[in-house]
Formats: structure tokens, sequence, C-alpha cells
């Protein structure tokens, strides 16, 4: 079948199974227009991918992430730049406020980095923040992470982020669609999806951290919040709330592994950190 088709099938606002069933029948270019398809945004897409280093994954193939499939309505297409995991890792959630004061800093950047120590694979976002902490440690460290981005993949917001680079990076959106408010809680759905537990580091009563964990409830996964978004202090009312309504407090990712039976061989501390511009991170973590 060709890319165009699936790329166009892509676009109808009809649920995935129905995409897959249309898929099928290989419906010709103007069955698909008449339908609803936009040629133009075809060939955009088409071009990004022969062009943007980016490939593209469909809803029912081998590589589609396995845990999507227990949404109610799962992307039919995912676009993604570097290598899928692999459906037999283990992934981690990890997430917060963008605004994180220093001890959540570094406590999300040595979580990230012994989970990562560990072989977990850590599931964020492109923001800045406890989960651009996340991302430091996993790039200090030379680890996996899966960055769900709230945007297209050939939005400045991704291209001009060179932290990303060496990470996977994977978006439901078309190449060219900027990070808008409803596309943020769909990638947090997404994201919560993918992971087989979410860890909230820290979260003021607004943060997008929290629509993270209502998600991972919705979708029964385990939720828990890290002791340091406990203290006092307006930035940690959300998390601590999560608590107080019955979140389990974990203090490192030790905790974690226990729980769901992973690796914890390995321990690491970050040693110093040292900050630059809104974020931290470590010049060395052993």
């Amino acid at each position: 079948m060709k890319l165009s088709t699936l790329l166009s099938i892509s676009q109808l606002s009809i649920g995935a199974e129905e995409k897959l069933g249309l898929a099928y029948s290989n419906p010709s270019a103007n069955e698909l227009i008449s339908l609803g398809a936009n040629a133009k945004r075809t060939e955009r897409m088409l071009a990004f991918l022969a062009h943007g280093g980016a490939r593209v994954v469909f809803y029912g193939m081998a590589s589609y992430p396995a845990p999507l499939y227990q949404l109610d309505n799962p992307p039919f297409r995912l676009m993604y730049k570097g290598d899928l995991p692999k459906q037999t890792d283990r992934f981690l959630m990890v997430c917060g406020t963008r605004c994180p004061d220093a001890l959540a800093s570094r406590s999300s950047y040595e979580f990230a980095l012994e989970a990562g120590a560990n072989g977990v694979v850590v599931v964020t976002s492109n923001s800045r923040g406890i989960d651009r902490n996340c991302l430091y440690a996993l790039k200090d460290s030379n680890k996996a992470a899966l960055v769900v981005c709230d945007c297209g993949l050939a939005v400045k917001r991704i291209t001009s982020n060179t932290l990303l680079a060496g990470f996977c990076t994977i978006s439901a959106f078309e190449p060219d669609d900027q990070a808008l408010s409803f596309r943020c809680l769909s990638r947090n759905v997404l994201s919560t999806a993918l992971a087989e537990a979410t860890v909230v580091m820290q979260a003021p009563l607004k943060s997008g951290a929290l629509h993270c964990a209502t998600c991972a409830l919705d979708l029964g996964r385990d939720v828990y919040v890290h002791s340091t978004g406990t203290r006092t202090g307006e930035v940690n009312t959300g998390s601590r709330s999560l608590a107080e309504m019955g979140a389990e407090v974990v203090t490192g990712y030790p905790d974690v592994a226990l729980r769901h039976d992973w690796p914890q061989d390995r321990r690491i501390q970050a040693g110093s950190l040292y900050r630059f511009g809104p974020s931290c991170y470590s010049l060395s973590h052993a």
C-alpha cells in the first residue's frame, strides 16, 4: 500500500479501527478526498518524511507501541525520530512543573539517572523544568528516553532543541502543527498510556502534571508522588494534594522498582548540580 494512502487516511475524522479497515480496502486518492483528506497536507507530510529525517508507524503495524491499543481512540499515525524502544522495554513516566525549585531539579535529575542506569526507559516531554532535568540526566549517562511531543516534529520548538538529539522523539501531530493547549493535553494522554507508572516530582495546583496523573489513573496505571513534592510551598500544592488523596509517596527510583519488580542493581547519586538558565545539570554522576 502507498504511504500517501495511509497518510491521507490518517487525516480522516474516524476511529483508528475504522481507518485500519479503510486502509485494507485500498481506496483511491479521489475516494479519500471525498471522505475529507487534503492532498496538500499529504504532500507536506511526504516531503517531511523524505527530507526531515523522520519515520512513521501506523496503527496495526508490529512496531506500533502496544500500550496505546488500550486507549479508546489511539492515534492512527505516529511520526518519530530516532529508534522506537522495544516492545519489551520497561517504561516509566516522570513529570512535573516547568518551574521547579533547586531540590526538585536535583531530585528529578537523580531519579532519571538511576532509572536509566537500571535499564528503564523514561517517558517525558520536550517541556522545560522537571522534564528537561530528566533529559539532562539521560543525556549525561547516554541512556534512553522516549520524548512525547506536544507539536509536530518540524516545528522550531523541536528542531532547535539540541537536547533532544539522540533521544526518540515521537509525535501524533502533523509536522507543522504548533504546540497548543489541546495538543498538550493529548500529549499527556499518550505519555501516560505508554508508561507502566507515572511519577509526579513537583507540581502546583494548575500544573499539567496533575492532568497526567488523572490520565494515568483513568488508564489503571500507578501514580506516585516524589517526596520532594510534598513539602510546604505553592509550587508543591498540586503534588501534595495528590499525596493527600492517596497517591503513594516515593523517595527515589528504588521505591518504584520494588513495587514493579524492576532492576535496582545500580545505585547512582548525581553529586553536585550546576544551574544553567532555568535547568540544573551535572558534570559527573558517578
